[in-house]
């Protein structure tokens, strides 16, 4: 039976009058990957951030290998041997590899004040050896894809004797591939003794890598299952919001005969070819297809993002080919992007989000009507159920299923007609993702129509009318999404017959 590396014990954090952690309790066995699943807010960033030295807990117990461990600082975490992998990378985009993963301890020369690289070297090859990884580390790390980055960080993790890795949300900007890559080193290290807390989003993952689950919600540990097949996605979703989904993808039918959107052997030349395809009004048109299937560039041309020189567009029957991304918006077409980053002004307030993309509707003499736009902000607020202090709060500062919901309420503001969704709940909790689904059946309800992207295969089927699938550059399928099954789409993605 696996020993317990980490105990941690009925652990009590407030901020002011918030209780974020209340009497949490957390045990971490030598060797599993503990998964961590909760709702945004229910404490999960809290209580890591106590693991890894950030802050320190008003109550409670830690227990390191049996005995009480006193985690103060950052220093006091890293020197137990515990290691944190953010979900934002802290790589230095200009050093090499080796230069990132000893950064701040490069270790020096006995005789020479000058680091010993011939030591860096044969350290660096040896953690990534421990990895499976094999690349040139002396290349710059920005040379290397997101998924080999994770694994550097997981290296230098590693490089200072992690005893316990905590991922947070490792996977949400991996492809496929990057993904496998990155399972089979957490199933290497799993075999040499390493422990992992891993923050996910995506319930697949749970049964995937991990082997004892934790659910914390508003600051609670709900349960720990040991087991994970004995539980369903059904059954951590109940626990994580409280309360039972009966349809983890609310769907209503609003879609109606008449056609909307027309493409006709829309092509660039490169990326995409001989794409043709017809969107309804009321529907909502899933887009499946695998990493450089064509789908990206597709719908940036669709948006003006990207010039076609081939086929055509009609838009409500009017001839429609976008030279540039306002020429979309002015017919009402809105495009709300995967990264949240580049489709939100993240140091502005709600209500500059909201408004931004109808400025003129909201200026007069080129000044600001602030009065205006702050009633319709609210409105939005409202109808949308915005949580957010006040929609002059930067919505940078919102959870990421409410920046969402802004980015949402931005094209609905410019009375969008057609929306572009990439991955709309992409790193958002399950309760902030219904909450976005809703959203969807609201604009399909009031006549909008919806071309929907998206990584996750079940939320694609449950929320799509009709699904077309991409390989290559080209449509490769076409189904009722009621009518087919992750295998088959995958089957097509991948170019299968």
């Amino acid at each position: 039976m696996a020993t317990t590396l980490l105990k941690m014990s009925k652990i009590k954090k407030r901020f002011y009058e918030t209780v974020a952690l209340a009497e949490v309790d957390l045990e971490i066995k030598k060797g599993e990957v503990h998964i961590l699943l909760g709702e945004n807010g229910a404490g999960k960033s809290t209580l890591m951030k106590i693991l890894s030295g950030s802050y320190v807990p008003d109550e409670g117990e830690i227990y390191w290998e049996g005995k009480p461990a006193a985690i103060k600082g950052p220093s006091d975490s890293l020197a137990l041997g515990i290691g944190m992998v953010y979900q934002e990378l802290t790589m230095i985009k200009d050093l090499s590899v080796m230069e990132n993963i000893f950064l701040g301890r490069m270790p020096n020369h006995k005789v020479f004040p000058f680091v010993d690289w011939k030591q860096v070297i044969e350290n660096t090859g040896k953690v990534l050896s421990t990895l499976g990884l094999d690349i040139n580390f002396h290349e710059k790390i920005s040379h290397y894809d997101l998924g080999i980055q994770q694994l550097v960080e997981i290296a230098r993790a590693i490089s200072r004797d992690a005893k316990l890795i905590i991922l947070d949300e490792p996977t949400s900007a991996l492809t496929d591939k990057e993904v496998r890559s990155l399972f089979n080193a957490i199933n290497r290290l799993k075999k040499q003794g390493i422990s992992f807390v891993y923050i996910t989003h995506k319930l697949d993952e749970v049964f995937e890598i991990g082997d004892t689950v934790t659910v914390l919600r508003d600051g609670h540990s709900i349960d720990t299952i040991s087991d994970i097949s004995s539980v369903t996605q059904d059954n951590l979703v109940s626990m994580m919001v409280g309360r039972s989904i009966d349809e983890q993808y609310p769907k209503f039918n609003h879609c109606t005969s008449k056609e909307v959107l027309k493409v006709n052997g829309l092509g660039d030349g490169k990326a995409i070819k001989d794409i043709s395809f017809t969107l309804h009004e009321g529907e909502i048109l899933g887009i499946a297809g695998l990493v450089g299937s064509g789908i990206t560039e597709l719908v940036e041309t669709l948006f003006g993002l990207r010039k076609a020189d081939e086929g055509s567009i009609l838009l409500n029957n009017e001839a429609y080919l976008p030279h540039n991304p306002k020429s979309a918006i002015e017919r009402k077409l809105g495009f709300v992007t995967k990264n949240r980053k580049e489709g939100l002004l993240l140091h502005m307030s709600v209500a500059e989000n909201i408004t931004v993309s109808s400025f003129f509707g909201f200026s007069r003499w080129g000044f600001r009507n602030k009065k205006k736009e702050h009633g319709v902000s609210e409105d939005y607020k409202k109808l949308l159920k915005i949580s957010t202090p006040s929609v002059f709060s930067p919505i940078g500062k919102l959870s990421g299923g409410n920046q969402q919901k802004g980015a949402i309420a931005k094209w609905l503001c410019n009375q969008t007609k057609i929306f572009i969704m990439d991955d709309p709940t992409r790193g958002i909790d399950i309760g902030a993702k219904v909450e976005v689904y809703k959203l969807l059946n609201q604009i399909t309800e009031q006549g909008g129509s919806i071309l929907l992207v998206s990584t996750e295969l079940p939320e694609l089927i449950g929320l799509s009318d009709n699904i077309v699938v991409m390989n290559r550059g080209r449509l490769v399928a076409s189904f009722n999404a009621r009518e087919c099954s992750q295998e088959l789409i995958m089957d097509k993605a991948a170019g299968g017959l």
